[in-house]
């Protein structure tokens, strides 16, 4: 694993460092809140992590159509299913499989154009 100029472990992965940051060499985790009672029907939490920050980022990029195009072109499987971009020398890690998050999120943005297009057109 890669370590940093101070010897913490570093991470490649969205939101891996979510839940502590690191101020001074010091790991401050961030406080968990336990369940609640609740008067009435129960909400159910705002989902958060990985999968809601590609969102959003599916979502600013869904106006860009040459550029979610683009990314969509390039990140395509090779023949042993890895993404031939994200794999690259010296641009990502050499095992990322296929579908990776890049493509993932162009996807996403893909899909959200092509529904807000036809929502407009009915």
């Amino acid at each position: 694993m890669a370590r940093s100029e101070r010897g913490m472990p570093m991470s490649y992965s969205w939101g891996a460092s979510r839940g502590s940051a690191h101020v001074s060499g010091l790991a401050l985790d961030r406080a968990v809140a336990g369940p609640r009672p609740v008067d009435g029907p129960a909400v159910a939490p705002e989902p958060d992590g990985p999968v809601l920050e590609q969102q959003r980022v599916a979502a600013e990029l869904a106006p860009m159509v040459e550029v979610w195009q683009r990314l969509l072109a390039q990140h395509v499987p090779d023949r042993a299913g890895r993404c031939r971009t994200c794999t690259k020398g010296g641009t990502g890690l050499p095992t990322t499989p296929w579908p990776c998050v890049i493509h993932g999120i162009a996807d996403m943005a893909r899909r959200s154009y092509d529904a807000e297009r036809s929502r407009v057109a009915s």
